[in-house]
């Protein structure tokens, strides 16, 4: 279980096949990490497809140090003995620490309006979790080259994003949940992992 932080006061946990990236460490560390569980798979992907993996982590943790992410793991799957022609997918989880303009309910709303107003094609909601109200935003985006952690290039693709904005009592702050993939087709499966996580946000305040 990641352990609270001085930026957001809480705690939560994460299935256990998620590969933690240590934020604390080097970029470096994180990817002799990544290439040692890419190597141990039952069917290893190819050279191309592990120095594809490497350039993305590396400018992903890049972002997340500068989004000021407080969680980032990622959760591979690909063939096993039971499945050989399985194909590699991967998901990326984040939680960050974001600013809010209010400290109560109140800022889910405003939040949710501003959302839907500046996000015209995103769906936008507000759900209640065992910690109270917060805002959920699932957007697709067409980037022109892929990014899947262990794609291997190819012609545009469509990377799906689902937020979970949780606010933070007594604070100006929010924690945002966010899961990104390009493999669609397991969007559902992901989607019941990241609200597992969010029932088991703890707020340690």
């Amino acid at each position: 279980m990641p352990a609270a932080t001085i930026d957001l006061p809480l705690s939560f946990s994460v299935p256990s096949a998620f590969q933690d990236i240590d934020l604390t460490v080097s970029a470096e560390a994180n990817t002799a990490r990544l290439i040692g569980e890419l190597t141990g798979l039952p069917e290893p992907p190819g050279e191309q497809e592990i120095a594809h993996a490497v350039l993305v982590q590396q400018a992903m943790y890049e972002m997340l140090a500068a989004a000021g992410a407080v969680y980032a793991g990622i959760l591979l799957a690909g063939p096993t003995e039971d499945d050989p022609g399985g194909r590699l997918t991967s998901l990326m989880l984040t939680v960050t620490a974001r600013p809010s303009e209010l400290s109560n309910d109140q800022t889910v709303h405003r939040l949710a309006r501003t959302m839907g107003a500046i996000y015209p094609e995103a769906e936008v909601g507000v759900v209640r979790l065992p910690t109270g109200p917060a805002v959920l935003l699932t957007e697709d985006s067409r980037v022109e080259r892929p990014v899947n952690l262990l794609g291997d290039g190819g012609g545009p693709t469509v990377v799906r994003q689902l937020h979970v904005f949780v606010p933070v009592p007594g604070r100006l702050a929010m924690a945002d949940f966010s899961i990104a993939t390009e493999n669609l087709a397991e969007w559902d499966d992901y989607v019941d992992i990241l609200g597992q996580v969010c029932t088991t946000i703890e707020f340690t305040d």
